[in-house]
């Protein structure tokens, strides 16, 4: 696939949509989108193999999104085992270095405050921790976001380079990151949505949530890449 056109082009982003289509999708194979989400969370038990069983469920969408039989087993499917775990140590020394400025400021002030005597929670508060946790959390949120293809452009796409993955998932996201941002916190509450019907219910919101991201990726991927490349 010509990542380039999209990147270069743009395209729209229409949640509504996604809702729906995703929706419709969970609909062709509801026990089999139930199976596949009880063994994701036992795959989650194994270490580092949680976002490796996500993206393999991404390939149990567009099996049954191609109307094919829902296979829940290809859950268990460890062939792109190694990308994930480049993946997962990329996302861990991120978040650690982004935390180096915070630690920075933690101790001298931390220092000052028992010699001094004063108010700890105020002493952080006016060496700038505050400021500099704020700006965490922005980080974190921008990060989080741009993340958001990775995992598509992994297991669907077949990018084998996490560097080239993310590069391609930040220049797509960039064009609609707000819309992406609302989206992402959209499809959590109705993930969790289940969490309402004693837990039992997010056998059925988190499938959905997942589809829903699912028809996302086609149509940025697949669908408005053919408009284009026919315009």
């Amino acid at each position: 696939m010509n990542f380039e056109v999209i990147t270069n082009k743009g395209y729209t982003f229409n949640i509504g949509k996604y809702i729906a289509e995703g929706y419709d999708l969970f609909k062709k194979d509801v026990g089999g989108f139930i199976l596949a989400t009880l063994l994701v969370f036992i795959m989650s038990i194994i270490p580092f193999c949680g976002v490796l069983a996500l993206g393999n469920f991404y390939k149990i969408c567009r099996k049954a999104d191609q109307g094919e039989k829902v296979e829940a087993g290809d859950i268990f499917d460890f062939t792109d085992f190694v990308v994930y775990l480049k993946f997962i140590v990329l996302v861990f020394l991120v978040v650690i270095l982004m935390m180096i400025p915070m630690q920075f400021t933690l101790f001298p002030v931390l220092i000052a405050a028992s010699e001094e005597g004063e108010n700890i929670n105020a002493a952080l508060l006016a060496g700038g921790m505050g400021i500099w946790f704020f700006v965490y959390i922005l980080l974190m949120i921008a990060f989080s976001v741009s993340l958001f293809f990775v995992q598509p452009l992994i297991s669907l796409y077949r990018v084998q380079s996490v560097r080239e993955a993310y590069s391609l998932s930040w220049k797509l996201v960039k064009k609609n990151f707000l819309l992406i941002f609302l989206f992402t916190i959209l499809v959590s509450i109705i993930s969790q949505l289940g969490a309402l019907a004693c837990g039992i219910g997010l056998l059925f919101t988190i499938p959905i949530g997942i589809c829903i991201k699912y028809a996302a990726y086609k149509d940025v991927f697949e669908t408005q890449t053919k408009k284009i490349n026919y315009e």
